[in-house]
């Protein structure tokens, strides 16, 4: 949860956004601590009235917001790993042009 002093959608300036860019960090910062531990973790963007439900169901106050539900735990021994596509940085990576 964070307190957001202002509309997000129709911010002043820059600086009103401070909380809101702050709150993502944190929320970055659990995911690596939680992999760097060897747990699994997701996050979800609350959709329609998931927030409002959200906040029915725990009971925080109106002026707190909540950016996301974080999901963490430990994977099944059986579960199934995706594997990362391979790519060559050499053929990604294009200096001085457009492709």
């Amino acid at each position: 949860l964070f307190r957001q002093k202002t509309d997000i959608l129709h911010p002043k300036d820059l600086s009103h956004l401070n909380g809101f860019a702050s709150i993502w960090c944190s929320i970055e910062n659990i995911l690596l601590a939680a992999t760097a531990e060897d747990y699994c973790c997701t996050l979800r963007i609350p959709l329609g009235n998931e927030e409002e439900w959200t906040r029915k169901v725990l009971r925080f106050p109106v002026e707190y917001r909540f950016p996301c539900i974080i999901a963490i735990g430990k994977k099944r021994a059986d579960a199934k790993e995706i594997q990362q596509k391979e790519y060559s940085m050499i053929e990604r990576i294009h200096y001085d042009r457009w492709e």
